[in-house]
């Protein structure tokens, strides 16, 4: 008989049988994945949906086909062998266990397939339920997990049950000293100082037992250690999960956090030594001056009307320097207090601002103050931004070299700042001391008229210590300069806490 008909008629009576049971054909139809029913003779005899949506065929286009045409090129001369072999002896196992398996589209892409085969016994005929699922979305997850990782701005470990490094990325290795393949698959213990170790498989069977996550340490000075032997503080977050094979595994992220250790060092010698300051500069050294002063007046009494021209010129040249080391003080104390923050944030009205600062303000009749006020409201401190205006008005309207000009001060909304601008047509500043002006006791010249140093410097620790910056430019069109704020317009806890 010819081969082709006999194929034919085989084909004809496995579908006859299979069209007679309805329940399998139900049963494959509803299956979440991709399934289909494959004869001994590698014929599709039926497809669900899923399957032919997987493949981006119809079900009518899939039915009849040898299966050989969904393979890649590569694996077809083999697979009539493969499929003899599975038929002698039918079991339910799931196809290229540890391989990449891949099928190929209408399209001719190939996709990387997960196969399960379960034989099914049909009237004395074997088939197979073959149950395919697309792993495309699987690996892409997986690719993005892993790139997650690594290109994570921290420190990240994948750590199993047992405590043993499975996963981590190249900015832990940097912390640590490490090359990847130095960590990968050794304990964890191996980057925990000696003192932690005989105490940590506790603590990870303890976190397994009721796993959440969680900071590790909180209240604690938690150190790792480098591969050069030293310690370093660090912060820990911990995460469990599953992974496809259901193992109990723990995402862990570490920061190291030398910098920000050493950096609150030496803040917190800063603001000692700057509360030392501030004490000395309000009682060791206002007392003295204070009896200094008294001591002065009595010698005017004691010497009386007829003291010499000369001598009671002297003295009160003694009780001017008296009072501008005074006049010091308080602006060292002034400065020292404007880097703490008001902790009373409340509705701003810049307009209501603007008139209270103008009020206190001398406005020689020539000088013109316009406002360009694009906000009006937000929440933020009154007095260190009313200080700071006033400050930059009023040197703009004290350093003017003619009895007429103007002063135009902008506000616009910049991302999450107000923008201040407070440009004069005035005589300028030089370049080269736009950073110096900034400084403590800095004046343009050394003759500036009534120029303490201590306006700007004051302005600058107001606006930086809540959250802020200041700069100054000259102008490109006109003469003067502009000074810009950044000022927050939002609150935030790292400002207002």
């Amino acid at each position: 008989m010819d081969h082709n008909v006999t194929t034919e008629n085989s084909l004809l009576f496995s579908n006859k049988q299979l069209m007679d049971d309805r329940f399998l054909q139900q049963l494959v139809g509803c299956l979440p994945m991709g399934a289909m029913i494959v004869n001994t003779e590698a014929h599709i005899l039926f497809v669900n949906d899923s399957l032919a949506e997987i493949l981006g065929y119809s079900t009518t286009e899939l039915i009849g086909r040898d299966i050989d045409f969904l393979l890649p090129d590569e694996l077809r001369s083999s697979h009539k062998h493969l499929m003899s072999q599975y038929f002698s002896q039918p079991r339910k196992r799931q196809m290229g266990a540890g391989q990449a398996l891949h099928a190929k589209r209408k399209d001719g892409v190939l996709i990387p397939i997960e196969i399960g085969l379960n034989p099914v016994e049909q009237d004395e005929h074997t088939l197979v339920l073959a149950t395919l699922i697309d792993l495309t979305p699987r690996l892409r997850a997986n690719n993005m997990f892993q790139r997650s990782i690594q290109d994570a701005p921290h420190g990240v470990l994948v750590v199993d049950e047992s405590g043993i490094i499975r996963v981590t990325n190249n900015m832990l290795c940097e912390c640590f000293g490490y090359h990847p393949e130095e960590l990968l698959n050794q304990p964890l213990d191996l980057l925990l100082p000696e003192r932690y170790r005989h105490h940590h498989g506790d603590l990870r069977r303890s976190f397994h037992q009721n796993p959440m996550p969680r900071m590790m340490g909180i209240g604690r000075d938690l150190t790792a250690l480098h591969k050069d032997g030293r310690e370093f503080p660090v912060e820990i977050g911990l995460s469990p999960f599953e992974d496809e094979h259901n193992n109990n595994m723990v995402f862990v992220s570490l920061l190291d956090i030398t910098k920000r250790k050493r950096m609150e060092q030496e803040l917190r010698e800063i603001n000692t030594n700057l509360e030392e300051f501030t004490y000395v500069a309000s009682h060791d050294l206002r007392s003295p001056l204070r009896g200094i002063a008294d001591l002065l007046e009595w010698i005017k009494e004691d010497l009386g009307a007829n003291t010499l021209p000369d001598v009671s010129n002297n003295l009160d040249r003694i009780g001017i320097r008296i009072q501008r080391m005074e006049q010091l003080i308080d602006n060292l104390l002034t400065y020292a207090r404007a880097g703490k923050k008001d902790a009373t944030p409340q509705q701003i009205d810049l307009n209501i601002l603007l008139d209270n600062v103008f009020e206190l303000l001398e406005i020689p009749e020539g000088m013109l103050l316009e406002r360009d006020i694009q906000i009006t409201h937000f929440i933020s401190t009154w007095i260190p931004l009313e200080t700071v205006m006033r400050n930059l008005i009023s040197n703009a309207i004290k350093h003017h070299d003619t009895q007429v000009g103007k002063i135009l001060i902008r506000c616009v909304v910049e991302n999450n700042f107000c923008h201040f601008s407070i440009c004069d047509d005035g005589p300028g500043i030089p370049t080269a001391s736009h950073e110096r002006i900034f400084r403590l006791f800095q004046t343009i010249t050394a003759s500036e008229r009534g120029g303490t140093g201590i306006g700007l410097s004051v302005s600058r620790r107001l606006v930086e210590s809540h959250g802020g910056r200041i700069s100054v430019e000259a102008n490109q069109h006109q003469r003067g300069v502009t000074f810009h704020v950044w000022w927050p317009r939002y609150l935030r806890k790292d400002n207002h806490d």
